[in-house]
């Protein structure tokens, strides 16, 4: 059976303003991200991987610009919604953990601060359902008004262009068409309006409601409890005492997120991510824990709004080899018990090797090859996959590690053709003249390289790969004997 697309990423192009001129940093990648896998984005450092985790997350710098593509999440396009609406996803929906756990935290405040910070900011309930009732038809109404900017915005272009290039009865008939969808979409942002406002009225309305009811429930419930104390002894009053104050948490928390609850919400989650007495490390701040630790109170933070996709941007790349195992280890356990889908970025192949369910390997803002793990492993086709692994510490190989000559291009100026040419022995003519298709290997296999062109040349990957691949597929049958 097929499993539901989690995020859809289609053609996303980013670029940066500088002073040098615009940096083109993705370059029309699109991929998928299905129910509970791990996808792998691997490639050197500029590739574009931490770009795209960002604009994934709305969290991209101020000179950056979206110049094309859709990120899709939950039917709605990421790229086009409001920071307001982002709020409701950014942690909630979508989680991410970053690069270096030092500076991801506050070094002037407290562990468990930090943890319970977001659950209690996000934790107004009443306010939360008030806004999921006007979520759709609020969406609608902003939905529409960003379709007429894009109207315009089109209409100015192709106008231009069209006048530059002396058609002018198509520019009249253009601008003809171009009043009449003006006309439909004010309609239907005047239409969208009315109804938003209705809605607003009517969810505050369903909201007090709700709350009322509860408050008067609870103040049935406290009073038939004090008629019993009267009458009752010692004991049975403490523990009808007890009970009143358990109806008044349970009120608060009907409400909000209380701190009482936040605190026992990140204990939980410190100890599911594997910290030690919890409850004393909450009153700790950041120094006082080690790399390894600090990186499980990111993961800690992270997971604390059940986000049901997880980003982690190089999680283990400030770590040694043997932490980096266990944060890789713990990462795995925590998206099996929770069914989490994961996007994990890396400059390092080896260590997606047994976590990663498909790889997306980048260059130079472009995704150029992308596949089942096994497939990118057992039968690599693109030259920058097998340089990749070639230059991968292995603890058979008694050769030389391999080495990727030259330096990843200015993306100031992004060469024409592969952008991999430069750095290829395996480089023809047309690889520094026209950029190359994406090819199918097999339906999960794809790699964008001319040498798997029907009129290009049989070109056989590296011997040092062809022995690791020799080496991978032997060591299951000498485990089994």
């Amino acid at each position: 059976m097929a499993k539901d697309k989690k995020l859809v990423v289609e053609d996303l192009t980013v670029s940066f303003r500088t002073n040098q001129g615009l940096v083109r940093a993705v370059r029309g990648i699109s991929f998928e991200l299905e129910e509970g896998e791990t996808l792998a984005i691997v490639g050197e450092s500029g590739s574009g991987k931490s770009v795209s985790s960002k604009a994934i997350m709305g969290i991209l710098e101020g000179n950056a610009i979206i110049d094309k593509g859709k990120i899709i999440y939950e039917d709605e396009d990421l790229t086009t919604i409001s920071e307001e609406n982002y709020h409701k996803i950014r942690g909630n929906k979508i989680g991410m953990i970053f690069q270096d756990p030092l500076s991801s935290l506050n070094p002037i405040m407290k562990i468990g601060k930090q943890i319970t910070e977001a659950l209690i900011i996000n934790g107004n309930h009443l306010k939360n359902r008030y806004k999921e009732l006007i979520h759709q038809v609020k969406m609608d109404y902003e939905n529409s008004k960003i379709k007429k900017q894009n109207l315009i915005k089109d209409f100015k272009s192709n106008k231009s262009r069209l006048k530059e290039e002396g058609k002018q009865e198509e520019v009249q008939q253009f601008k003809e068409q171009f009043q009449k969808d003006i006309l439909e979409i004010n309609q239907k942002i005047k239409d969208t309006k009315e109804a938003f406002k209705k809605e607003q009225i009517s969810a505050k309305k369903k909201v007090a409601d709700d709350w009322k009811q509860e408050k008067e429930r609870v103040a049935k419930e406290i009073q038939a409890i004090k008629e019993k104390m009267a009458s009752a002894d010692r004991e049975t009053r403490k523990t009808l005492k007890e009970e009143v104050a358990t109806l008044k948490e349970n009120l608060r928390r009907y409400k909000k997120v209380t701190k009482k609850q936040a605190k026992e919400r990140a204990i939980k989650v410190m100890e599911e991510v594997g910290i030690p007495q919890p409850e004393r490390r909450l009153k700790q701040y950041p120094f006082q824990f080690s790399g390894g630790m600090r990186q499980r109170i990111v993961i800690a933070i992270a997971l604390t709004l059940n986000p049901d996709v997880l980003i982690c941007d190089e999680p283990t790349t400030a770590l040694d080899v043997t932490i980096q195992a266990q944060i890789l280890e713990l990462i795995n356990k925590i998206k099996t018990e929770r069914s989490l889908s994961v996007i994990f970025i890396t400059h390092d192949l080896g260590v997606v090797a047994n976590m990663a369910d498909r790889v997306a390997v980048m260059y130079a803002g472009k995704i150029v090859e992308i596949g089942k793990a096994e497939e990118i492993f057992y039968n690599p086709k693109h030259p920058y996959t097998w340089a990749l692994l070639s230059s991968m510490p292995d603890l058979d190989s008694k050769e030389r590690l391999a080495f990727i000559p030259g330096t990843p291009p200015n993306m100031l100026f992004p060469p024409k053709g592969d952008a991999f040419a430069d750095r290829s022995k395996y480089a023809m003519k047309i690889d520094f003249e026209k950029e190359p298709p994406f090819f199918k290997v097999s339906d999960t296999h794809y790699a964008a390289t001319w040498l798997l062109h029907k009129d290009a040349p049989k070109v056989e990957m590296p011997e040092i790969i062809k022995k690791r691949i020799a080496s991978m597929a032997k060591a299951p049958k000498e485990v089994n004997e």
